[in-house]
């Protein structure tokens, strides 16, 4: 772990991404939105509220998707969990046995509340210490404040899970929640070239802000965790509707000693 990471708790890498991989994520994304790829077992579409309530007519198909959970059982968007380049920034903060979860192709439409607010992801994590969990974020398009760039703040991965609720927004998304009682002013925005990545600490509070321009705002970001962590939850398996969230965790990288890692599944 270098002294950036352990000091902030995030560092980017930039170019680290090559341009086939974003296309192949990209014109993925676009097939399953379209109505020509059926969506994978297990594969999570997610509308916006605004357009999920009919408040907001989208531009296309794309428009009125906010992201994909749980993409491990497409053969293309599991690429990136299996990208080398990747793998290997991982494998140097958390060590060799990786596992692969809460999978994600996250798209920010213009025109409606796109907003992420302020959060810590080990909210969302079995496994313990947070210390042997790590994101990766890619972005897959120019990313800038104006189209609602990652904001992160720089430290707060040395203290606790703070407590989350929804915030008082008119448009609240599904589990779009927030930390409590934290210092937005210490925020830092953190604009990226498509194939750029950020690396980050699960307690490292961080979101992002609207699309104000009329493009999509597309990246992708997979979590990783050590396959030697405990897990606190002790197997336990919630479902959103038909979709299980422990299906999407994959061994990756080196041995699975506590079998964590499901096996793929294909299309009926």
């Amino acid at each position: 772990m270098d002294d950036e990471y352990r000091e902030t708790g995030f560092r980017v890498r930039r170019g680290l991404v090559g341009p086939e991989l974003i296309e192949a994520l990209n014109e993925r994304f676009h097939a399953i939105a379209d109505g020509e790829v059926e969506p994978a077992p297990n594969l999570q579409v997610v509308r916006n509220v605004e357009i999920a309530k009919g408040y907001v007519e989208p531009e296309t198909p794309a428009h009125g998707i906010s992201k994909m959970n749980f993409i491990q059982n497409d053969p293309v968007m599991r690429r990136y969990a299996e990208c080398p380049a990747i793998l290997d920034e991982v494998e140097a903060l958390i060590g060799h046995d990786l596992l692969a979860m809460n999978s994600m192709y996250l798209n920010k439409p213009p025109k409606v509340d796109g907003r992420h607010p302020l959060h810590q992801d080990l909210l969302y994590f079995p496994f313990r210490p947070a210390d042997r969990i790590v994101g990766a974020w890619t972005a897959l398009d120019r990313v800038t404040r104006e189209n609602g760039c990652l904001v992160v703040i720089p430290g707060s991965h040395q203290g606790p899970l703070l407590e989350h609720d929804y915030p008082d927004w008119e448009h609240k998304n599904f589990l779009f929640v927030g930390a409590k009682g934290i210092d937005v002013e210490r925020r830092v925005h953190l604009e990226m070239e498509p194939g750029d990545t950020v690396f980050f600490h699960p307690l490292l509070i961080h979101g992002s802000g609207f699309n104000k321009t009329d493009g999509l705002r597309r990246a992708f970001a997979v979590h990783f965790a050590n396959a030697n962590c405990e897990d606190i939850w002790e197997g336990r398996t919630e479902s959103i509707g038909k979709i299980v969230p422990r299906e999407d965790f994959r061994l990756v990288r080196g041995r699975d000693p506590h079998g964590y890692g499901a096996a793929p599944r294909a299309a009926d």
